[in-house]
């Protein structure tokens, strides 16, 4: 084994390769394209002269030396980024900080309200909000780049090596601008959303898989006119110049239809309802500063279920 031919990105990949267990959304986490991840994945073989993956149709298997060299790689990773933070944060030694992965339906409102309590309450804590996909961030979670990840629960086979603790549950939306032909309507029927642009998360996603399964069931196809997104900012200011709806998670939305700002299709789409929460690594223990988070996280929750149901 040449040792010295080894570097971090062969780890990152390995590690993400691992969790994924498939080279095309690797590489989406990666940010890489996929040619890219095979030829990371095969310096790394050759510098340990070992195989480490196996190809299959639906994806890849780690062979037992990969297995070995995936449990200790995210050891050190780990170690590595906290020393790594210990350094940079040396002068300030006495300074909280915590570092959270953020999904749309906790960006516009739960988060930022608890941000906002711990600034008035702790002055010295210092957060560092990430936000992207569900597999991306759960990649970041493992690797010691963030502390929690909060949002729905993801799927079982994303949770290796990770807890969940669920706070509440929330079901998927439709909603559109308030002057939509659609908005004023009782009852519209599901196909009625044919006759417009459809706004979805992107494809892979947990949420996507849940819309998609919502609207395969009540037996519609996808419309031709469809938009893929993740950002709140970016579909707020579609939905304001088009007639388009977007299928949301309820908590991405919420603040907007209080405010007047979108209005809820009448549709009923309680079958979409899921877990909401947090996903951290089992068996670590938060820091302080996800921990006050955490407890301000609480405290809004439960706050909000005793005065009940806004929407």
């Amino acid at each position: 084994m040449n040792f010295s031919r080894l570097k971090l990105r062969h780890l990152q990949c390995l590690v993400t390769v691992a969790q994924e267990r498939n080279l095309v959304r690797s590489a989406e986490a990666l940010s890489l394209t996929q040619p890219a991840v095979s030829k990371t994945i095969a310096e790394l073989e050759e510098i340990v002269g070992r195989q480490l993956l196996l190809r299959r149709r639906r994806g890849v298997e780690l062979t037992p030396a990969a297995e070995v060299l995936v449990r200790h790689a995210v050891s050190a990773l780990r170690g590595l980024r906290e020393g790594m933070g210990l350094a940079m944060d040396q002068p300030d030694a006495d300074q909280l900080l915590v570092a959270v992965g953020a999904l749309p339906n906790m960006v516009p409102n739960l988060l930022p309200e608890a941000v906002a309590l711990l600034n008035a309450a702790h002055p010295a804590l210092r957060v560092r909000v990430m936000s992207g996909t569900n597999a991306q961030l759960m990649t970041q979670l493992r690797q010691g780049e963030i502390d929690l990840v909060l949002g729905r629960l993801a799927q079982a086979s994303a949770m290796a090596d990770l807890a969940f603790e669920q706070f509440y549950s929330e079901p998927l939306l439709l909603v559109v601008r308030p002057d939509h032909p659609l908005a004023a309507r009782r009852r519209p029927p599901l196909d009625a959303l044919a006759a417009h642009p459809l706004v979805l998360p992107v494809s892979g996603t947990l949420i996507r898989h849940t819309a998609d399964a919502f609207l395969i069931a009540r037996g519609l196809e996808l419309p031709h006119r469809l938009v893929e997104a993740t950002d709140t900012s970016f579909i707020v200011g579609l939905l304001q110049r088009s007639d388009a709806v977007w299928f949301a998670p309820q908590g991405a939305v919420e603040g907007f239809i209080a405010r007047g700002e979108l209005r809820r299709v009448a549709i009923d789409t309680a079958s979409t309802e899921g877990p909401v929460g947090m996903t951290v690594r089992r068996g670590a223990e938060l820091g302080e500063g996800a921990r006050l988070l955490v407890e301000a996280i609480r405290r809004i929750v439960g706050r909000r279920a005793a005065a009940g149901p806004g929407i």
